[in-house]
């Protein structure tokens, strides 16, 4: 039986017994030892679907209904199937439901590079930020390099659903990994045009250091390759902000 076929079955039967089920009785049911159950049973753990209780020296198996944001991205609950792209079971990660984060963040971060005279903090809070998502996804989705341009398309969407900004569109050069991502808006450039007395006083040259980091972060640890983010052009004084990433 291959691997995909025994973490179904094994879902399916949990599915069936709300509970739970210990070991030894998933053994007995799906005819399967428990030495190899033992090991899909901690990968479907991981990966957000199982957890379990223990009563007493045994485990019992249950299907996790906790709703996270590791299942949101590859997960099995009644509120996920909501979020279904279509009938085969792929999940739309764009279709997550994020809080929007307010523009007071970006001012804060920005303030408080100004005071200690350093706007690269700024992008490499974006940039940890990008690695977070990014890790994230590839730990639950069970990919090692996301190549699939839809998958990364959503991803990069994600953005909107984080309250950064709207997305126009994304280039993708998938054989040179060459990006082009333009925003129709974004709250970076409003927080820039707040402080901009504040910038040119410190002499601090005005690009979105946030968004730069943030899609060098989400992109280098997708590719699992160091790659390079720069602000072409921001909202601050163009009709668009662009950012092209490519490989060092």
């Amino acid at each position: 039986m291959s691997t995909n076929n025994v973490e179904e079955k094994l879902l399916e039967v949990l599915k069936q017994n709300a509970y739970g089920l210990t070991i030894s009785e998933l053994s007995r049911i799906l005819n399967i030892n428990r030495i190899t159950l033992s090991k899909h049973l901690e990968i479907l753990k991981e990966r957000g679907y199982l957890n379990y209780r223990v009563v007493g020296k045994a485990k019992i198996w249950y299907i996790n209904e906790d709703v996270s944001f590791l299942e949101m991205i590859h997960g099995n609950t009644p509120i996920i199937k909501l979020i279904r792209k279509d009938k085969n079971d792929f999940y739309s990660i764009s279709d997550i439901k994020f809080l929007i984060i307010p523009s007071e963040i970006f001012q804060v971060l920005y303030l408080q590079a100004l005071e200690i005279n350093n706007p690269n903090f700024i992008r490499d809070s974006g940039k940890r930020f990008g690695i977070i998502i990014s890790t994230t996804y590839k730990m639950y989705s069970g990919m090692e390099r996301v190549l699939n341009e839809d998958y990364l398309k959503e991803i990069i969407k994600l953005i909107e659903k984080f309250g950064f900004g709207k997305v126009e569109d994304i280039f993708i050069d998938i054989k040179t990994l060459d990006f082009l991502i333009t925003l129709s808006s974004s709250v970076e450039s409003l927080v820039l045009k707040d402080i901009e007395d504040i910038l040119k006083e410190k002499n601090v040259e005005i690009k979105e250091y946030f968004m730069e980091g943030y899609f060098e972060g989400l992109l280098s640890t997708l590719f699992g390759i160091p790659m390079m983010a720069i602000n072409k052009s921001t909202l601050y004084k163009d009709p668009r902000t662009e950012f092209v990433i490519r490989k060092k």
